[in-house]
């Protein structure tokens, strides 16, 4: 594929969709893993700190609020690492699998550690642009959000600096962005029916016991795991949205990118 050939060529949604379920699926057991222990753990210890909160508010027992208090701040704060860090690995076996090797999501998990401060930057960044956006209107929020979709696979792959790889998400959009949101309303949609099943499931089991307590044990369990399927799939919905507009725009396929790893 020439240069000129690849920036004319169309998205393909279809392929973007086919590509990330090539990756998950290539690579279920130990994503699933990494997924369960960087965001499905942490969003349970979470969900257990606002259980006691909520105990703790009708008894009014400070010990109770000093250790919900704890729980949920211990819990966002290896939530936020941890989903950095699997985002970054998931990029990372995206790319390999996507290049007809099997990579191990275990060993590229060890190899994101560099890129975890940069990350965190780089998504505050785009949280604080996302706020400002918000207070003005929903829609400059959403936009944002298209033109800057693939920012963190960009910054795993090519490593241009923070605002380098705003720029170069910006870059790479352009041009596409109407399917890109397309494509995102359906990941979004697909992320609420699933949500909404795994969680008519646990609120039915726990309404067998009739037990208050135990309603909201299944609520934390059925978010957690709900947030650890959501972290997979979308870090390999958007590695493959990157690798798709690498491809029709600079004609890079995945040997190129997986090059940056040797």
């Amino acid at each position: 594929m020439t240069a000129a050939q690849a920036t004319s060529a169309n998205f393909d949604f279809g392929r973007v969709v086919s590509n990330t379920f090539r990756v998950v699926g290539a690579n279920l057991r130990e994503l699933s893993i990494l997924a369960l222990l960087l965001a499905g753990l942490p969003a349970a210890v979470m969900g257990w700190g606002q259980i006691v909160l909520t105990g703790a508010s009708g008894t009014g027992e400070i010990g109770d609020l000093g250790l919900a208090s704890a729980l949920m701040g211990i819990g966002f704060l290896a939530l936020m690492i941890g989903s950095v860090l699997l985002q970054a690995s998931t990029i990372r076996v995206a790319v390999g699998t996507l290049n007809g090797d099997k990579p191990s999501a275990f060993r590229e998990l060890g190899k994101t550690y560099s890129v975890l401060l940069p990350l965190i930057g780089l998504g505050i960044v785009m949280m604080f642009a996302y706020g400002i956006a918000f207070l003005l209107l929903v829609v400059p929020a959403i936009i944002l959000g298209v033109i800057w979709v693939i920012a963190t696979p960009a910054y795993v792959m090519e490593r241009p600096g923070v605002f380098g790889a705003l720029g170069r998400s910006r870059d790479l959009t352009r041009g596409h962005r109407w399917p890109i949101f397309g494509l995102l309303v359906v990941y979004f949609v697909a992320y609420f029916v699933v949500s909404a099943v795994l969680g008519g499931i646990f609120v039915a089991l726990s309404m067998i016991g009739g037990d208050l307590s135990a309603m909201a044990i299944s609520s934390t369990i059925s978010n957690a795991l709900v947030g650890a399927i959501s972290g997979v799939v979308t870090s390999a919905g958007i590695s493959s949205i990157y690798y798709e507009l690498r491809m029709i725009k600079e004609g890079v396929g995945a040997a190129q990118l997986a090059a940056v790893f040797d």
